[in-house]
């Protein structure tokens, strides 16, 4: 009996004093669900990029940088090139490693020290996923995955599986993670007869699916789907680059920027993303009629700050720069006359481009 009266004393006693703590401001119990993310606030900012069109570095342009140095294709845009945060360009041509090969006829190839206008004037990233990827065999495109980050270069749209091909990379300025993706209508010069796994194809929309989700899931912010397809020698994109820019906006992409025709073609803004079907050359070496002329888009993302919104950003502004293209393959900023020209060849008036 009196076992029971102490057990049941202890027991009132320990209540009382639980009881006390609470009152009296004990330990405090954690009511907020497990799952619940610290508040984190992002400041504004901005972030810009050029886009350019076709960079070939072999050829007639290998022979202007015999003339006049490695850097020539790209002096003449220097003051531009350094007014953003980072560049992106379609690089036409691999880095085979043998620099006895400067490309001839339709088989291209970039001797290494030729790439020094890229390092210099901050083209961060390009694209790979092109007809000309494989001109040196898959020892050559092998050697330019390899040799490009190590001059500071990503590289999108190339890989030794499909799936490597379509991964994107994610470049960060002030901030805000810009991602790209590139695919090829083509995996040889061959008007996309035969493929490979080496190459990444428009065709392949569950590919181009996951490859943004991943970059989503990656905290990519901004995606740029890139593409090298079209007709050459055309104003208006045909139905390929078509269903390919609108099945990556619809799975999340929010710019698409092409190449390949040669001449630069009209744009499409579609579920209130802007398409620019074809830039037209950039760093090239025709002489055919319109392929002297391309266009850049400098490219402003911006974020607009918060609180846990770090996955959001936006497309703040683009202007459209056209380009003439001189001494095979050496472009300059196209005048106030001859940029209003270009541009009223795919129906634009105002070269900027503003979303609401």
């Amino acid at each position: 009996m009196v076992e029971n009266t102490l057990r049941v004393s202890v027991i009132g006693l320990l209540l009382a004093f639980a009881f006390a703590l609470s009152a009296c401001g004990g330990p405090a119990t954690n009511t907020a669900p497990a799952n619940t993310k610290p508040a984190v606030e992002t400041k504004p900012s901005k972030a810009t990029f050029l886009a350019v069109g076709d960079i070939m570095l072999s050829r007639g342009v290998a022979r202007l940088i015999d003339r006049e140095g490695e850097l020539a294709p790209f002096n003449s845009m220097a003051d531009v090139f350094r007014s953003t945060d980072f560049n992106f360009g379609n690089f036409e041509t691999p880095v085979s490693g043998n620099d006895t090969r400067v490309g001839k006829g339709l088989v291209f190839n970039t001797r290494k020290k030729d790439v020094e206008g890229l390092v210099k004037y901050n083209f961060k990233i390009v694209g790979l996923a092109n007809n000309h990827a494989l001109d040196q065999g898959e020892a050559g495109l092998r050697h330019t995955m390899a040799f490009l980050p190590g001059k500071g270069i990503e590289y999108v749209g190339v890989g030794e599986t499909p799936e490597e091909a379509w991964k994107g990379k994610i470049i960060t300025a002030n901030g805000i993670k810009i991602g790209f993706i590139a695919a090829s209508y083509s995996s040889y010069n061959d008007n996309g007869s035969r493929r490979n796994p080496f190459v990444a194809r428009i065709e392949d929309v569950e590919l181009m699916r996951n490859s943004i989700q991943r970059l989503r899931d990656e905290g990519c912010q901004f995606v740029v789907a890139t593409m090298h397809a079209g007709i050459e020698y055309t104003r208006r994109p045909h139905q390929p680059q078509i269903d390919f820019a609108r099945a990556a906006i619809d799975n999340g992409a929010d710019i698409v920027i092409g190449g390949h025709p040669h001449w630069i073609q009209t744009t499409e803004v579609y579920r209130g993303k802007y398409i620019f079907y074809s830039l037209g050359n950039f760093i090239f070496d025709q002489r055919k009629p319109d392929t002297m002329e391309g266009l850049m888009l400098k490219v402003t993302v911006a974020h607009d700050g918060g609180v846990n919104v770090e996955k959001t950003a936006r497309l703040d502004r683009v202007e459209l720069m056209p380009v003439i293209v001189e001494r095979f393959g050496a472009p300059r900023s196209a005048t106030p006359a001859e940029s209003a020209a270009i541009l009223r060849k795919i129906g634009i008036n105002d070269p900027v481009i503003s979303p609401k």
